[in-house]
Order: structure tokens, then C-alpha cells, then sequence
């Protein structure tokens, strides 16, 4: 199991970790806060070719504005009733929770940048997502649906041992990893004789010394990124990633 390189957290480490966070998470759409810049990193839509499409893109399209506070229905013109939904975009919404790989493998390269590639981390994720628990998950190409249900993305030994971290209305696994075990998070999916892995996003990450915060929440569709300035406009600069710069409270 890939995700092995990632091991539970010291028990002490839940209650101060929770702490800390309770000081730096704002509830709501909102980036964390005490740190000298933030970014909003926007996660990938699809167009209808299925290839990635980011929000300046869509807004070029759809004829929206977009600025730091927009919400996807606002740049996607999409407008939701009990019954239906409609929007000017033709392709997909982004993923929840999710920046993907590619805009995670931009964004560990600052980060290893800033604190080094051994340096380690602790990295949380919410205990409820389906590729955590298993649940939720499976493939329904077969006719007869023969494909027993997934396994979960941690073996019992990993689910029993780390703490859970809680924060908010949210309870995380806590883990412990350097940065270079971050692309090891996620699952072996399998279906017949096929087997494959899926990476995903933390829903929280941050190192040893708290020096800077990346955390997303599985109904976000952006990734907030918060830290020194000197991290934060590499971030920025970086084309690969989808960056907002937020002003800090």
C-alpha cells in the first residue's frame, strides 16, 4: 500500500495541533489566518473535450467577472433550483476537495523549496471521504456487478493507531510523513485483473515548525495556501497553478 510511507501521528500531537489550528482556521470560505500571505488555489474544471479548463478560462466564456471572492456558480453562471440545474459552461464543475495532481506536484515543489524535501509534516485527512472509509465506491461497467467493494485507502493497523484530529464540525486522521511522501496519499483501485493507484489531495498539511498551512475542505472547490511572503509569491508566479493572492486579516 503506497500510502504506508505515511504512518500515524504520536497521540500527543492531535490535542496541540488542534490548538493551533483552532487559531489559524476561520469558518466559512476563508483562509487561515496569522500568516503574512495567502492564495487561493483554484481547483481545474473540464471542458466539453474533458480537458482542463481553469476559471480565467471560463470566465472569458461564460462573460464573468472574476475576482478573489467569486464562487464557481457565480464564473460558471450557473443557477440552481430544487429541480434543475443550469449554466453557461458546457463542461464540468471542479473537483471538491480536490487540486489534483498536477497542481499538487507544482505546489510540493515550493514547499520543498521552502522547507526542504526530508522536511517532515503533518498531514490530516477527513476520516468521512469515501476513498478514506472505502465506502461509496465502485464500478458498475459489469453487467452483474461482480467487483467486490474497494478497500479503504488505510489498512487497519493506519486507521486504529492515528489520532483523530477534530476540528470544527470535521474529525481527521492525522498522519506524519515527509514532503516526499505527500504523492504517496491516496488508493490501489482494482477491477478484474487491472490494478492502479489514485492519488489525493490532504485535506490539511503543514510542517514541523507551522510555518505555513495548505488546507482545503471536501466541499471546497479551491485549495487555501497560506505562509511567508517569500513562499507565497513563488506560489504565485507559478503559471501551473490557478493562484488568487487574498489579502490577509
Amino acid at each position: 500500500m503506497p500510502a504506508a510511507l505515511l504512518q500515524p501521528a504520536a497521540p500527543h500531537t492531535a490535542a496541540s495541533s488542534a490548538a493551533w489550528l483552532r487559531t489559524r482556521l476561520v469558518p466559512g470560505p476563508h483562509a487561515p489566518t496569522g500568516f503574512a500571505a495567502a492564495a487561493r488555489l483554484l481547483h481545474p474544471a473540464r471542458d466539453e473535450h474533458e480537458q482542463p479548463a481553469t476559471w480565467a478560462q471560463v470566465a472569458t466564456r461564460t462573460g464573468q467577472p472574476l475576482h478573489p471572492d467569486t464562487t464557481w456558480e457565480q464564473v460558471s453562471a450557473t443557477v440552481r433550483t430544487r429541480r434543475s440545474s443550469h449554466s453557461r459552461w458546457p463542461g464540468s464543475d471542479p473537483h471538491l476537495g480536490e487540486l489534483g495532481q498536477a497542481g499538487w506536484d507544482a505546489l510540493l515543489r515550493h514547499l520543498r523549496r521552502y522547507s526542504g524535501t526530508r522536511a517532515h509534516c503533518l498531514l490530516a485527512v477527513d476520516e468521512n471521504l469515501p476513498w478514506v472509509s472505502g465506502h461509496g465506491i465502485g464500478f458498475y461497467g459489469d453487467p452483474h456487478h461482480i467487483e467486490p467493494p474497494q478497500e479503504p485507502a488505510f489498512d487497519a493497523h493506519v486507521r486504529a493507531r492515528a489520532p483523530r484530529l477534530l476540528t470544527g464540525s470535521r474529525s481527521y486522521l492525522l498522519l506524519t510523513g515527509t514532503l516526499d511522501a505527500v504523492p504517496t496519499l491516496g488508493r490501489t483501485l482494482r477491477y478484474r485483473e487491472e490494478r492502479w493507484f489514485e492519488r489525493y489531495s490532504p485535506s490539511l498539511l503543514w510542517p514541523l515548525d507551522r510555518s505555513w498551512l495548505v488546507c482545503t475542505d471536501l466541499d471546497f472547490d479551491y485549495t487555501f495556501a497560506t505562509g511567508p511572503r517569500s513562499l507565497l509569491e513563488a506560489v504565485l508566479a507559478d503559471d501551473r497553478l490557478e493562484a488568487q493572492v487574498l489579502l490577509q486579516r
